[in-house]
């Protein structure tokens, strides 16, 4: 940047600005420096460049809310524009969280990996599920790591599929997808193609200059409804199956802490409700959610460091759980025989079975009542509606009734019938099943770990068990 004063760098992800700030704090400094010049130029507005779908729709707001919270503080700005090029694939609430964050732009060019179908659109408007849009943005080069030749920007114009609707574009240029950035050779090419006679005019910009001229003449853009949804790379919702565990019980606890401790906020003014903990444990959720963690499309050393995180979460959020819950247990007029207090953190009030600690030789359980985000302690005053009983057949099916469903279980664990009581409606097809075990080939043409074909779903086995528990056999039916 100081050899070439009219250089511009944009950077996402607050979780990397807080690393160079912890570890390099010379050049973290210099950083600050060059984005005030407005050459250093951070973007995105969350805290890593996450997953499209698999985070909660909470989590997703703390993206945005760690990411622009910590731009503002360091850089005195927040970003205006969200910055995903590598996902795969893309909510539809989005735009909607997008908007509530102060954010009205979006880019990304991973809908041109698309397996079958191309993407109609390469600047348009993206509209939520409640009518929210933001102006996005797929750079016609289909790459995020062009090189600055004549064919890159020849591409660009030609691929553009807003030709007449949209008269500017992106050109993303660096080694990317495995770190690198710029280089010198890249630079001098921009500077010898600016304005060369047969080529597209190319200038050194920032995401707020291409978003602004896309604003001023957005009249004729379409708008696509819905789910930005990637054809290929379906196999990430299944890979590393204990990493998506992990995210979704994290997810859990957290919220759960974060009920607690409001209700022992309100019940005894002492309390110290754990902002700062509860910051550093949801940055730490936050970065599991990388777009190439939570996936399961990461290496073995990236998996072991993720569990460990969950770990760690796990463990201190438990003990902020326990601190909460103790200060809420001694407003809730549980019996000293008991001492139990039953905690609902859902927004509606619920009746359950819950088991109790004690039990010598079999679980003791206790049917608790509890208001919706509240507490209540457990007694034996709360009787059941209807009775349950759970019988054997001679024919080795179970039969699971509690008054209000009756269920029929199988041999091999398969629901042969699911029945509401009072209606006698049938949830289950004559001759069909539920909780079926089912087995496919997974052959996918491209990366293991990314992806499912579709034609998996030609090579269906059922496992079929037989009855005798001590000699199961595993009969492999196709169909």
């Amino acid at each position: 940047m100081e050899k070439n004063p009219e250089f511009i760098f944009t950077c996402s992800q607050a979780q990397q600005f807080e690393w160079v700030k912890s570890w390099y704090p010379g050049l973290y400094s210099q950083i600050q420096h060059f984005a005030s010049k407005g050459q250093f130029v951070p973007v995105g507005g969350t805290w890593v460049e996450m997953d499209g779908n698999l985070p909660s729709g909470e989590s997703m707001v703390r993206q945005f809310l760690e990411g622009q919270r910590f731009f503002y503080k360091e850089f005195g700005r927040y970003c205006s524009e969200f910055w995903l090029p590598d996902t795969f694939g893309y909510s539809a609430q989005l735009p909607q969280i997008m908007r509530g964050c102060g954010i009205t732009r979006f880019l990304t060019q991973k809908l041109s990996w698309n397996l079958v179908n191309t993407f109609p659109h390469n600047t348009f408007f993206w509209e939520g599920l409640d009518g929210s849009q933001v102006l996005t943005h797929f750079p016609p080069g289909n790459s995020y790591e062009m090189k600055c030749k004549v064919e890159d920007l020849l591409n660009t114009v030609r691929n553009n599929k807003d030709k007449g609707r949209a008269n500017h574009s992106a050109v993303l240029f660096g080694y990317g997808d495995g770190g690198g950035g710029p280089t010198q050779i890249m630079l001098d090419r921009l500077q010898r193609v600016w304005d060369t006679d047969g080529l597209p005019k190319v200038q050194m910009s920032t995401p707020d200059k291409l978003f602004t001229e896309l604003e001023d003449d957005s009249a004729l853009l379409c708008t696509w409804t819905g789910e930005l949804f990637l054809e290929l790379h379906n196999g990430t919702y299944t890979t590393q199956a204990q990493i998506k565990l992990g995210n979704r019980q994290c997810e859990a606890l957290l919220h759960d802490i974060e009920v607690a401790s409001s209700l022992a906020l309100c019940r005894g003014k002492s309390f110290q409700y754990p902002s700062k903990k509860l910051q550093e444990l949801w940055r730490l959720l936050l970065l599991n959610q990388f777009h190439d963690v939570i996936p399961g499309s990461c290496i073995e050393m990236v998996v072991q460091d993720a569990l460990k995180y969950y770990q760690e979460i796990h463990s201190a959020g438990a003990d902020l759980l326990k601190e909460a819950c103790g200060v809420l247990g001694a407003g809730t007029g549980a019996p000293e025989a008991s001492g139990s207090m039953a905690l609902n953190t859902l927004p509606w009030e619920r009746m359950e079975v819950i088991s109790l600690p004690g039990g010598a030789t079999q679980p003791k359980l206790a049917l608790v009542q509890v208001p919706s985000i509240g507490a209540a302690a457990v007694t034996d005053s709360v009787e059941p509606v209807c009775p349950v009983s759970v019988t054997t057949q001679a024919d080795g099916t179970v039969v699971m009734d509690n008054g209000i469903i009756r269920v029929v279980v199988d041999k091999a664990g398969r629901v042969v019938s699911l029945c509401l009581v009072k209606s006698k409606r049938e949830a289950i097809a004559d001759g069909s099943t539920g909780n079926q075990f089912v087995l496919f080939d997974d052959v996918p043409l491209y990366w293991d770990a990314w992806d499912v074909m579709d034609y998996h779903l030609q090579t269906r086995y059922e496992e079929l068990l037989s009855g005798d528990p001590e000699k199961r056999q595993g009969e492999k039916i196709r169909k």
